[in-house]
């Protein structure tokens, strides 16, 4: 874990935070009138922070070398301790305060070899990614019928076909909110009712060969059952 510090004032971090996502609770004119008086003394610090923000590439270069250099950063992993020792570096550098690194203890979960094939009618090698979290399937893998749902609704109506099955949720993207439920709630909700593995269609728009995956969350007192992302 990362800490520093930095002698600039909380409202005014509040007050660029709030700039760049957007929040405005009520319109501006009543905002202006209402607004206490001080907030004065950090229009123009907050005014400075947000022109720097928005009118160079520092940021997007940062982050260029954070993602395109360093990569993916799961808890845990050689590439998370590069990133932390990167970052210490370059917060030192920019002259932070009390840039240091603190212990703190966290789940890690290793993705190993993976893959999924379908058998018949013919043979073919999916595009997929296993879920954050999930467990691994026995060495020989699992090999079972699909069968194929697109609701939380229909996978209970259907409960009595589900057992020995491998569960695959395709549910056209919505929006995020609406549609991920399937991918973090469905491996409990599946192996509830007997099945062996469950499939999700990756989360997100149309992506074709792109698998997306994510976390799942195994609910308490139910089976745990290997899950992944499949493409659109």
């Amino acid at each position: 874990m990362l800490v520093s510090s930095r002698r600039v004032p909380r409202q005014a971090l509040l007050a660029v935070l709030l700039g760049l996502c957007g929040i405005s609770p009520q319109p501006f004119h009543a905002r202006a009138e209402a607004a206490p008086q001080w907030r004065e003394q950090y229009r123009e610090p907050a005014a400075r922070l947000i022109g720097e923000a928005v009118g160079s590439t520092f940021a997007w270069q940062r982050l260029s070398i954070l993602t395109d250099s360093i990569g993916n950063r799961l808890s845990g992993t050689p590439q998370l301790e590069r990133a932390i020792q990167w970052a210490v570096e370059e917060m030192t550098r920019d002259g932070l305060e009390n840039v240091h690194t603190e212990k703190a203890m966290v789940p890690r979960w290793v993705r190993g070899n993976e893959g999924a094939e379908i058998i018949e009618p013919v043979h073919r090698p999916m595009v997929m990614l296993g879920l954050g979290g999930s467990i691994g399937t026995p060495p020989e893998g699992v090999q079972a019928q699909l069968l194929t749902v697109q609701s939380f609704e229909e996978l209970d109506g259907r409960a009595a076909q589900i057992r020995g099955k491998i569960v695959l949720f395709n549910v056209p993207f919505t929006n995020y909110g609406d549609t991920v439920r399937f991918r973090s709630a469905g491996p409990s909700r599946a192996g509830a009712l007997g099945a062996v593995a469950m499939l999700v269609r990756s989360v997100g728009p149309p992506g074709l060969r792109l698998p997306h995956t994510g976390a799942l969350s195994y609910a308490d007192g139910q089976p745990k059952i290997p899950a992944a992302a499949v493409t659109t």
